[in-house]
């Protein structure tokens, strides 16, 4: 009977240890998390790499402290030598995330590109990134599907992607973003009437849909046709709010003068090349599109 009193009463003693250090530190995650949120990466690096210090089982601790490295290579003033080192980083905790809890899919998603994207001098490895897709699949059929498409498109395997897309349609009707993946299969296999009609289902959907507004641009520059509906696409962007998962700013401003020139209204290309060179001066094919634009004036 005492030994059992004693058991519980050691056990009260720890859990009072115990319960403000596990207190802390989720205060801490939901602030480095906090942190991440509002973009202050550097700043959740520091709370996340103390909390593993605290506790190296937690997966969440790498989960995120991964992340935020990933993140942290993206800010200004990055340059491609301390982005790889920070790069490596965000590898080397991703991995661990997934070694504590399988189950991690967005660590297993940033690995894939992680690995499938950059080229082998740069730690690219397309095996690795397809035995953290397998992962995926197992786990999200639909998720995977999605990178395996972006995968085949980034490979430059139209047809491959093509068929993956079409598999999707019949899985997954109601979702759109596969009709942009469609757009831009059609776009680079230069059957633009078909670029057209998938963007615009798009755009059918969701009149804001920037990324489809953008590429509609775009295909009336390669085809030379609907430039009226380029126009009117390309001042929607340009009307809208755009995002780091869109093109920027700059880009679109350029796009809007190359359809400008096709239409002859070189006035109104003149100003938007120099409003895209005013927003990005270092752009060199910027440039070269307002020198060549003043030769016809």
């Amino acid at each position: 009977m005492r030994r059992k009193v004693r058991t519980k009463y050691l056990l009260f003693i720890l859990i009072m240890i115990l319960f403000p250090v596990l207190l802390f530190s989720q205060k801490n995650l939901e602030t480095a998390k906090m942190k991440f949120e509002n973009e202050k990466y550097v700043e959740a690096i520091e709370i996340l790499e103390k909390l593993i210090q605290t506790n190296e089982d937690n997966w969440e601790y790498y989960h995120w402290l991964g992340i935020s490295y990933l993140e942290n290579t993206k800010l200004p003033g990055t340059g491609m030598i301390k982005a790889m080192k920070i790069f490596k980083k965000a590898k080397k905790n991703l991995i661990k995330a997934v070694e504590l809890n399988s189950e991690d899919i967005v660590a297993h998603e940033q690995l894939a590109y992680s690995y499938y994207y950059p080229p082998k001098i740069a730690g690219g490895n397309k095996k690795k990134a397809l035995e953290h897709l397998e992962e995926i699949k197992k786990r999200d059929s639909k998720k995977g599907l999605e990178i395996s498409i972006e995968f085949f498109l980034f490979d430059k395997e139209y047809e491959k992607a093509e068929q993956k897309c079409k598999m999707f349609i019949n899985l997954y009707p109601d979702d759109p973003d596969v009709y942009h993946h469609l757009g831009m299969i059609y776009q680079q296999k230069e059957d633009f009437q078909k670029a057209f009609d998938e963007f615009e289902k798009i755009i059918k959907k969701d009149s804001t849909a920037l990324n489809s507004l953008y590429q509609i641009g775009r295909t009336t520059i390669f085809s030379g046709q609907n430039l009226d509906r380029g126009v009117e696409c390309m001042k929607s962007f340009l009307q809208s709010e755009s995002n780091e998962n869109n093109p920027p700013i700059d880009a679109a401003h350029w796009r809007l003068g190359m359809i400008y020139e096709k239409q002859g209204k070189l006035d109104l290309a003149e100003a938007e090349f120099k409003e895209a060179i005013k927003l990005n001066p270092d752009d060199k094919d910027y440039k070269k599109s307002l020198k060549k634009l003043r030769k016809k004036l």
